[in-house]
């Protein structure tokens, strides 16, 4: 009986100090710190497109972009309205472009003062160039690089796309601009 007490003194004596320990070893991972008064600012960040900057962005086909009937050296020229409704400024760019189908293209993106400015036929009117190469993979401007676009402002985009001298017969393909844009 004696030694049945012992193992419950020792064992008693083990619980102690394992919970003595955890308490000391959780005081070693706390810390505080006070810092100083400061603003938090929230706001809305929502990216539109399309006539009047009033589509949503997934999936926007850009109106008069598609050609059924491109030539050799043949191009398809459209405007691209980008505006913030949101509430906070933000940072955008074209992050890629994917060429889906058999005709490669050259794209040049420039902005225009008005979608006027960027006619189906004809070169842009008062454009500022910002693109002009092969459009498989165009990232406009260049990462990290971006375009500033405050609230309620908008930019107009003018994307021309080129067939080459000898496109392919009878062949189509897909292009697709994919844009990132974060909170200034």
């Amino acid at each position: 009986m004696k030694h049945g007490r012992y193992w419950a003194l020792a064992a008693a004596s083990v619980l102690v100090v394992s919970f003595g320990s955890a308490r000391v070893t959780g005081a070693l991972w706390r810390d505080e710190e006070v810092i100083g008064g400061g603003t938090i600012t929230s706001g809305t960040l929502d990216i539109k497109l399309g006539p009047e900057g009033a589509v949503d962005f997934p999936n926007f086909v850009i109106p008069g972009l598609g050609n059924e009937a491109l030539t050799p050296n043949g191009f398809a020229q459209a405007p691209l309205l980008i505006r913030n409704n949101g509430t906070t400024p933000f940072n955008f760019r074209l992050q890629n472009t994917t060429v889906g189908g058999a005709l490669p293209f050259t794209l040049a993106a420039s902005t225009v003062a008005n979608a006027e400015e960027c006619p189906s036929t004809g070169a842009p009117m008062g454009a500022t160039v910002l693109f002009n190469g092969n459009a498989a993979g165009a990232q406009v401007p260049v990462a990290p690089a971006a375009r500033a676009l405050a609230p309620g402002a908008s930019e107009v985009w003018c994307f021309r796309l080129t067939t080459s001298d000898q496109p392919p017969q009878s062949a189509t393909s897909t292009v697709t601009f994919s844009f990132r844009a974060d909170q200034a």
